[in-house]
């Protein structure tokens, strides 16, 4: 099975390494609030459950040496049904190289790290992670991170990816009353981050952008120690937050993407498609032409690794997501995730299976949206 491929950004120390480990031990199990579970080639699985096991041990951190090495890790959604029946209809292949790529010149300008350059210009889906100490910093004047982002800005703007910034130990910015739209308003002060802001969304040819907090042990595990850097465990089990949220928007954010562009040929939307106002018209006009829709999409398959990957079950899979998002619009309502869940699991083929799970995600990202004001950037919030 192909898979999407997703970049992880982020300088050393953002916590990409850690953030992954969170992911995979909180979607190792098909949880009854989550509904689906991952599955990794048994080494890649051994390497991430010796990373979780000695970041929630109580003998301090793990070495940093052992979250820089550049590694791929590839996740394999599935579902078991109440049949037993395993299906697995897509895969998402993570490339978390280290950060000194990003900010130190000499590890650039190797053969290996233009190889990690070319692959990042290249990627469809960019996992941009936002250390959350240092967003505590930079809301108190520092601006260095603005400085470490520097060439994020520079890569996304090259690229037509869709671009996840993960804003992490957001249980620390949370417990000083800071919300999304908060945070992201005191981004947009900064002249740089505010180009890079409105150059993105003045473009019609890119992928969604979200700001999604997350925490990757979850409220309390660890507290900001007296020296204000470092973290002191408090003996709790972690209970990560929110860190299944990126993986679930990958699938929606690419059909969405190649909604905008299919819909822009056919002559659907006139105006920028991000506008909220603006997507009950799409979808209800994409619902009424995806034979012609569908046409344009088999032509994309060649030129995207994302689509490719999904390729099998694409069609189907993309004729739900329109259908039911329409429906939605049209009802002024939502199908409960729960519904969705326990419908997924009736599932008796890869395919419906692959349907629901897209409608589940929709759903559960819509629920997400409502909540946490400013996680999807759209023209209207400028």
């Amino acid at each position: 099975m192909s898979s999407i491929p997703v970049t992880v950004l982020g300088p050393q120390g953002s916590g990409k390494t850690v953030y992954l480990a969170s992911l995979f031990r909180r979607l190792a199990l098909q949880r009854d609030d989550v509904g689906f579970f991952v599955q990794l080639p048994p080494h890649e699985a051994t390497k991430l459950n010796q990373i979780y096991s000695q970041i929630v041990s109580p003998d301090g951190w793990p070495d940093p040496n052992l979250l820089s090495h550049t590694s791929e890790w590839k996740f394999t959604c599935s579902i078991r049904t109440e049949q037993g029946e395993v299906y697995s209809p897509f895969t998402l292949d993570y490339l978390d190289f280290a950060g000194d790529h990003l900010t130190n010149a000499a590890a650039t300008a190797t053969e290996y790290g233009a190889a990690v350059w070319q692959r990042v210009e290249e990627s469809e889906f960019l996992l941009v992670l936002l250390d959350g100490l240092k967003v505590m910093r930079y809301l108190d004047g520092d601006n260095r991170l603005i400085d470490e982002l520097m060439p994020v800005f520079g890569a996304i703007g090259a690229s037509r990816a869709v671009a996840h910034f993960l804003v992490t130990k957001w249980d620390l910015l949370e417990a000083e009353g800071y919300s999304v739209r908060a945070v992201l308003d005191r981004l947009l002060e900064n002249p740089d981050f505010h180009d890079f802001y409105v150059n993105r969304l003045r473009r019609t040819d890119g992928g969604a952008l979200r700001f999604i907090p997350v925490s990757s042990l979850g409220r309390g595990f660890a507290t900001l120690g007296p020296d204000g850097q470092t973290m002191v465990k408090q003996g709790r089990f972690p209970q990560p937050l929110n860190v299944e949220v990126p993986f679930m928007a990958v699938l929606v954010d690419l059909f969405t993407r190649e909604l905008n562009r299919t819909s822009e040929l056919q002559g659907t939307v006139e105006e920028d498609p991000r506008k909220t106002e603006l997507w009950p018209r799409l979808f209800g006009m994409a619902a009424k032409k995806l034979p012609a829709l569908r046409s344009i999409l088999t032509a994309y398959v060649n030129s995207s690794p994302a689509l490719a990957a999904v390729q099998e079950t694409l069609m189907d899979a993309f004729d739900a997501f329109v259908t039911e998002r329409n429906r939605r619009f049209e009802e002024k309502a939502a199908e409960d995730s729960g519904q969705l869940r326990a419908r997924m699991l009736k599932a008796q083929s890869r395919q419906e299976a692959m349907n629901t799970m897209i409608t589940l995600f929709d759903s559960v990202l819509a629920e997400f949206e409502a909540a946490n004001p400013g996680t999807l950037v759209l023209r209207e919030a400028l």
